[in-house]
């Protein structure tokens, strides 16, 4: 199937609620270990390690997601979810606001307890960890030439993006401008975290394929150096199992600090 026939992150095909039961709510997706676990850990050792800090973070991720923060609200007190859709807006606002049917994020948060060395019952304290954090939600259009944060928010002290960019860029370009754009929401010294799927192309929600820009290890190194991020450490995953729902041979993470 060519990038052509497939649907686009922004097309009406795309439902937040059936993406999140499909890939990111439990361990009944067959690489959760890979596309949840990995952020969550990573996260986990950055936050531990205390080279993960500040107030005030910028999560700009693929869908109404939240299970990723889940690491972040222990040390972000004020966390702004940019999305780039109504769709996924109001999605993540009923997940907020605890409605019925609203997305849950059970793998990651029991993930964190047994990370945090807590009783796994306690999951849902871990929700609640995260909504407490959430200092508002923000939309990102980035068809519009002057797509910008509000201008009275401050610079932030950390930007993470899980998968986003990847699913939003056509282009290798626009892939360069969106990243460009999460470097000007950081303050100086401020931390951008970026996971980025190498060599995807495709993932599934209701039997309708949904493109995804494919890029390599190199390309996004050097794209997040263009950006004006000087890259600290980076790791690479590689996908031990293989799934019908996606494409990809490995996830990296890049952590970086704004020059």
């Amino acid at each position: 199937m060519s990038s052509d026939t497939r649907k686009h992150y922004h097309d009406e095909a795309f439902h937040p609620k059936n993406f999140v039961d499909t890939h990111f709510s439990d361990d009944s997706f067959p690489l959760a270990d890979e596309n949840q676990g990995f952020p969550i850990e990573q996260l986990h050792k950055e936050i531990e390690a205390g080279r993960l800090d500040g107030e005030m973070m910028f999560d700009i991720s693929v869908g109404a997601t939240a299970g990723h923060m889940i690491p972040t609200s222990r040390k972000f007190s004020k966390i702004y979810v940019v999305e780039f859709t109504d769709a996924n807006i109001c999605e993540f606002q009923k997940w907020l606001d605890k409605e019925p049917g609203s997305c849950s994020f059970s793998y990651g948060a029991k993930l964190a307890c047994k990370l945090e060395g807590c009783s796994s019952e306690s999951w849902e304290e871990k929700e609640d960890r995260v909504r407490q954090a959430v200092a508002g939600l923000v939309k990102w259009d980035i068809f519009e030439d002057n797509h910008m944060v509000p201008a009275d928010l401050p610079h932030a002290d950390a930007v993470l993006s899980v998968y986003a960019l990847n699913a939003v860029s056509k282009t290798k370009e626009d892939f360069e401008s969106n990243l460009e754009k999460l470097h000007s929401w950081l303050k100086v010294g401020g931390c951008l975290m970026l996971f980025s799927p190498i060599n995807m192309t495709f993932y599934t929600i209701d039997d309708e394929k949904f493109f995804v820009l494919k890029v390599d290890e190199n390309f996004v190194k050097q794209a997040v150096r263009k950006a004006g991020i000087a890259i600290e450490r980076e790791i690479v995953l590689p996908s031990k199992k293989t799934c019908d729902l996606v494409d990809y041979d490995s996830v990296m993470c890049i952590i970086g600090r704004k020059e």
